[in-house]
């Protein structure tokens, strides 16, 4: 007994000793949230809330660190130099490391326990992201190695157990930033040394939950499910672990609060059909969602496995108003009118300080009177996508890019990340169009993947290129469902036609600088030009007023840069630390909403089908 307090007392002593070790660094600025920031308790929500299970352990924390030189050895068995916090960046202040590394390298270390529940099952190893090549060992033995920025990946390590309660795990990290032509996004490797204007700090190692799950020895290893809306059915498709497909099948329960609505029964690796009678759709107004329970179950009808899930019953679509493909939601006209956002934060760059801040940044969104959000070229964690669907906004999703020429290789790797950033995410209701490139960013061979990815997931639209150049219209691409044009001030929109609708991706840039709360004192700073809140205001609802011209000639959508500062950009509704609103926020949201209001929306559009 007494040995037993000691050892609990010991731990305890160690538990607290990492906590006050860990000490966020110095930051030009910091949101509200990084105060909230528990180095022994870091994002512990459940990281996959369209694939749960009951037994999953968070990794984050404090974890041992230390950059990696030429010719270092994986340090198995050994204590590194310093400490970092997981899951954030090693260049951003929340790590406590804030550095950025020559040889673009480091190393991971910590030990984790299994819980002796888990005795007999499989574990799995999960990385939310890892930016940008991750090679993985536990207890020395190397388990898997994974290349991207963005997506999620696992490793079963079962096998590389031991006995011991203590387990090791190493992760050596290699991220090239924007040296090689690797799908990047805004980050830039100079942006310490010499600030940038429209490029920011780079992001790289861990910047997603890690955490571990116990599985039985037959799995599902991925569900997908397509809302069919007017066959009032969804398509599921359950993938697992083993080919032993003869002796195991699926069942399916749809809930509707508890209530079952419907179930359906079919084999693993094959869509098969639930219906869904009499739907509740899920809008931008009533985001409703149908609670779902996955079962895989052997001959006998034992549950191998199971898994809860989420779905919304929503369609994305065109149809034509006056010979014009306008983009419709449940077959009804809405007119989608978001901000730019880019998904940086000051403290933690790519990664926000808490799911709480997470929630805050769409709820503040919907505030303004937003109906969706531009994910501008960044990947976002699975819970904010949950957010979104939660709290009913509609996601336009970029693909990170970059502006090297690639190379084969690198062209054969961004459309493999491009291929697993829709399969990652196309649970998720709230997004409704794809973004291939941004600006001819890398671009190459636009046609051939815009249809690739049109075909991959027909549920959704597809953006082959945001931003074409209405003065040279070779570049436009005339390939997937949208047309998008870039015009900022004032903002402009290129002809409608049958063929595709027409948006505008990014106008606007209203910005000035608001003194306290400036990420770079010295500059360079862009989109500064205005006086201050009342003048900028002005401007917006001017810009608002165009945008209602525009709608007459066919535009289905547009997005406001941008939601946020960021870093030397000074033109975001709110300053890089969400701390100062930087536009009358009545003035703005009744703009907004204006955009789509119903009684302009049937006085505009009605007779015009």
């Amino acid at each position: 007994m007494i040995r037993s307090l000691f050892a609990i007392l010991c731990l305890v002593q160690v538990s607290l000793l990492k906590a006050q070790s860990w000490k966020m660094a110095d930051a030009p600025l910091a949101t509200p949230w990084a105060q909230d920031v528990d180095p022994e308790n870091v994002l512990p929500e459940y990281p996959r809330p369209v694939m749960v299970r009951k037994d999953w352990q968070n990794l984050n924390g404090p974890w041992q660190f230390q950059e990696m030189k030429a010719g270092d050895r994986v340090p198995i068995g050994k204590d590194l130099t310093g400490q970092i916090l997981v899951p954030f960046p090693w260049e951003s202040a929340l790590s406590g490391v804030k550095q950025q590394f020559d040889a673009y390298s480091a190393f991971y270390r910590r030990n984790f326990s299994i819980p002796g529940t888990w005795k007999g099952k499989r574990v799995l190893l999960h990385f939310g992201a890892v930016d940008w090549e991750a090679t993985v060992y536990v207890n020395g033995q190397a388990v898997g190695i994974h290349k991207g920025g963005f997506d999620a990946f696992y490793f079963d390590i079962t096998d590389a157990l031991i006995a011991s309660q203590s387990q090791e795990l190493i992760v050596k990290v290699y991220d090239p930033g924007n040296s090689e032509g690797i799908a990047t996004g805004k980050q830039n490797n100079t942006r310490f040394d010499d600030p940038q204007k429209f490029a920011y700090a780079p992001a790289s190692g861990i910047w997603q939950t890690v955490w571990l799950e116990a599985v039985p020895g037959k799995y599902m290893t991925d569900i997908h499910i397509t809302p069919d809306v007017d066959s009032e059915m969804i398509e599921v498709n359950v993938n697992v672990s083993t080919q032993d497909f003869g002796n195991i099948q699926t069942r399916v329960y749809v809930m509707d609060e508890g209530r079952e609505v419907s179930k359906g029964r079919g084999s693993p690796n094959v869509p098969f059909h639930v219906p869904v009678p009499g739907p509740k759709l899920w809008s931008t107004t009533n985001p409703f969602l149908y609670d779902v329970k996955i079962e895989l179950v052997d001959k006998e009808g034992n549950v191998v496995d199971e898994v809860k899930s989420y779905f919304g019953m929503r369609k994305i679509s065109m149809k034509k108003f006056r010979n014009i493909q306008r983009i419709v939601l449940n077959d009804e006209f809405l007119f989608q009118m978001g901000p730019l956002d880019q998904g940086y934060w000051p403290d933690g760059i790519y990664t926000a300080p808490t799911d709480e801040a997470l929630k805050w940044d769409i709820e503040m969104t919907q505030a303004f009177g937003f109906n969706m959000i531009r994910k501008h070229i960044k990947v976002e964690p699975q819970r904010w996508y949950y957010w979104c669907d939660k709290l009913g906004i509609l996601v336009w999703q970029d693909m990170p890019n970059t502006h090297k020429k690639r190379t084969e290789e690198e062209k054969t790797q961004f459309e493999a990340e491009l291929q697993r950033m829709v399969k990652t995410h196309w649970n998720h209701p709230s997004i409704v169009n794809w973004v291939v490139f941004n600006e001819h960013w890398g671009a190459y061979d636009v046609q051939r993947i815009t249809k690739s990815i049109m075909e991959l997931d027909p549920s959704r639209l597809v953006t082959g290129n945001s931003g074409i150049d209405a003065g040279k219209p070779d570049v436009d691409y005339v390939v997937g469902h949208i047309k998008d044009n870039h015009s900022y001030r004032p903002p402009s929109v290129p002809f409608g036609n049958d063929m595709r609708a027409v948006v505008n991706g990014e106008y606007g840039a209203i910005g000035y600088k608001v003194k306290g709360h400036i990420w770079d004192e010295d500059g360079p700073w862009v989109h500064h030009n205005y006086k201050g809140k009342k003048a900028a205001t002005e401007e917006y609802v001017k810009f608002i007023e165009i945008i209602h011209e525009f709608q007459h000639e066919g535009l289905s959508g547009a997005v406001y840069t941008q939601w946020t500062d960021v870093e030397n950009e000074m033109n975001g509704i709110y300053t890089y630390d969400r701390k100062v609103i930087k536009l009358d926020k009545e003035a703005v949201t009744n703009a907004n909403r204006s955009t789509y209001a119903k009684d302009r929306m049937k006085e505009k559009y009605q007779g015009n089908k």
